[in-house]
């Protein structure tokens, strides 16, 4: 049996070092330790797992998203952890994420499929029990493990953790495969599990005002970090825009609107792009970005989390820049489909 190459993993300034195979990327091997480093989509589309090569030699995978990472951050000596393999012994400037709690290790987890419910004509959520309550931080995402579809389908946890299931929300596109899976799904069915994945969350800061941007099943993870929050009590002042194009596919509605009536600090604002203007509808309509920039206000303080399709997200944090919320104040988990 051939044995898989591996080499010498170092990050600074923590000098936290590690070992990596030659068939796993930087990220991954970090990953796999439970190191807090940074990453969000783990495909090349965010940046966020950047950083600069001080030494070695890696093989780097296409795909990275050339409006985040070209050859001028390469130029630099930077690199995509999350599409890096070593070839060498490396030493990477990359600083760990301070987080009050540490890294979950991913595991395999089997599940059983416990409901399947249509939320709008495209979205899904797919209810899933677990041996035993799984952990991860509310915000967090799995990988699916579904035969035949490759690479695995990530998808973020919508409900808070503690409990012995994990709701998914699931957009279905015309020809998919995880469509066509999703369509065969019935209670009593297996689903496993890889994760959990991601550092998106609430941060601890509970005397800060919060806003909260979504746009599609972006709206996941955001009902996941505060179906954590209201649980223990956080009375921190949220304010969610979710965007939508019609109110079909509005969902979670009933839930928010719960919400709104039991948490005084919650309040939430649907926006709808493309409704027909003799529908009736009374809420607000356009861009959910543009009616964020009206509802912002003054951002002292401010703290952002936005979740959907890039477009959106880049117009937000746009948005949220020139009104003055620091950079490091605004959390993004952007959501994109699979390539193959």
């Amino acid at each position: 049996m051939q044995t898989v190459p591996a080499f010498d993993l170092k990050l600074l300034p923590s000098g936290s070092a590690l070992t990596c195979r030659s068939d796993q990327t930087l990220l991954d091997a970090c990953i796999q330790i439970g190191l807090p480093v940074p990453y969000n989509c783990r495909s090349g589309e965010c940046g966020a797992c950047m950083a600069k090569l001080n030494s070695g030699q890696v093989q780097e995978l296409p795909g990275a998203d050339p409006a985040i990472f070209n050859d001028r951050h390469r130029a630099r000596g930077n690199i995509l952890t999350c599409l890096c393999f070593p070839k060498s012994d490396i030493v990477l400037d990359l600083a760990l994420i301070e987080t009050e709690s540490a890294s979950i290790r991913p595991t395999t987890v089997d599940t059983i499929v416990r409901r399947v419910d249509k939320l709008t004509p495209t979205i899904y959520r797919i209810t899933v029990e677990t041996p035993r309550p799984v952990e991860f931080h509310a915000g967090q995402c799995f990988e699916w493990v579904v035969p035949g579809v490759a690479p695995n389908r990530t998808f973020s946890t919508a409900n808070r953790p503690g409990t012995d299931s994990i709701d998914f929300h699931v957009r279905i596109y015309p020809g998919g495969k995880i469509g066509t899976f999703v369509s065969r799904m019935s209670s009593g069915g297996t689903l496993q599990l890889l994760g959990p994945f991601g550092h998106f969350g609430l941060s601890s800061n509970s005397w800060r005002p919060a806003v909260c941007v979504a746009g599609g099943t972006g709206l996941a993870p955001i009902m996941s970090v505060l179906d954590k929050a209201f649980h223990v009590k956080d009375t921190r002042p949220i304010h969610l825009l979710y965007g939508a194009r019609s109110r079909d596919e509005l969902y979670c509605s009933r839930i928010l609107r719960d919400w709104v009536r039991s948490v005084p600090s919650f309040t939430y604002t649907p926006v709808l792009s493309e409704e027909p203007a003799d529908s009736g509808w009374s809420g607000r309509r356009g861009l959910v970005t543009d009616v964020m920039m009206e509802h912002l206000g003054d951002v002292f303080g401010l703290e952002a989390y936005v979740c959907g399709p890039p477009a959106m997200i880049d117009a937000a944090v746009s948005g949220l820049e020139r009104a003055g919320v620091l950079e490091g104040d605004v959390r993004t988990d952007r959501f994109v489909q699979a390539k193959s």
